[in-house]
């Protein structure tokens, strides 16, 4: 999918030339416009409170009939600190993390989904998770899907793992603000989901008062995030499948 800061530089780009070409007044409605998102995506001010909207928070006690834990991928990099060719991205060891915490908390068996093999490294998202639940926490996957390399192939695979096993209730792990959609996709395929977000988008100690409106790199980096979502959330729902 299209990252949104390429969105708006097409647009500003797009009302530049309208401008230039005697177009003055659209070209001049359209810069406003780009000028005007450009800001609201990246001012912590706007982009906390939409987030905190959009994401589900966690339940405050685990609830009752969940049956597995299934934690999504969340891309990977290199990892020479670890003398490794690749690991796991911060989001995805953060998931990592909570399924730990939710497997020695409820006993659950886990199920790792996230493939994107890459010439680099070829072992997958979720071998790659796998190496870090027991290398990190001790503990062991009981299955691994290593073929999906989207959200919606996450819900399918996992599914195609879960289901003929009579398993449907499942806490379902990724960041808040990535959980409506990954929520969305499982119960497409037929499983009930419990959302058990393992981050939050929140503000930092210096992006409040007055600096909630001064514009911020790591607030423009969320809202890049929360475009994506939405945008994937639309095409999910236009669409019903996603390529």
């Amino acid at each position: 999918m299209i990252a949104w800061p390429s969105v708006l530089l097409c647009m500003g780009i797009l009302g530049f030339l309208l401008y230039v070409r005697h177009r003055r007044k659209t070209g001049m409605t359209v810069l406003v416009a780009y000028f005007v998102l450009q800001y609201c995506s990246s001012v912590p001010g706007v982009v906390y409170p939409l987030a905190g909207y959009a994401s589900h928070v966690a339940v405050p006690t685990l609830p009752a009939g969940a049956q597995a834990i299934v934690v999504l991928g969340a891309g990977r990099e290199p990892a020479p600190q670890y003398g490794e060719r690749e690991g796991l991205t911060l989001f995805a060891a953060q998931r990592v993390a909570y399924a730990a915490w939710l497997k020695r908390r409820t006993g659950l068996p886990i199920l790792l989904s996230g493939g994107l093999a890459t010439a680099v490294d070829p072992a997958s998202e979720a071998q790659l998770m796998e190496r870090v639940l027991r290398r990190d926490f001790g503990l062991k996957a009981r299955w691994l899907e290593n073929r999906s390399a989207t959200t919606w192939q996450n819900a399918r695979d996992s599914a195609g793992i879960l289901k003929p096993l009579g398993i449907k209730r499942v806490l379902l792990v990724t960041q808040a603000w990535h959980m409506p959609r990954a929520l969305w996709a499982f119960r497409h395929f037929g499983l009930h989901p419990i959302a058990a977000p393992a981050g939050y988008m929140l503000p930092g100690p210096r992006q409040s008062g007055w600096r909630a409106w001064v514009p911020d790199a790591r607030a423009a980096g969320d809202a890049s995030l929360l475009w994506h979502e939405f945008l994937g959330m639309l095409w999910y729902r236009a669409r019903g499948t996603v390529w």
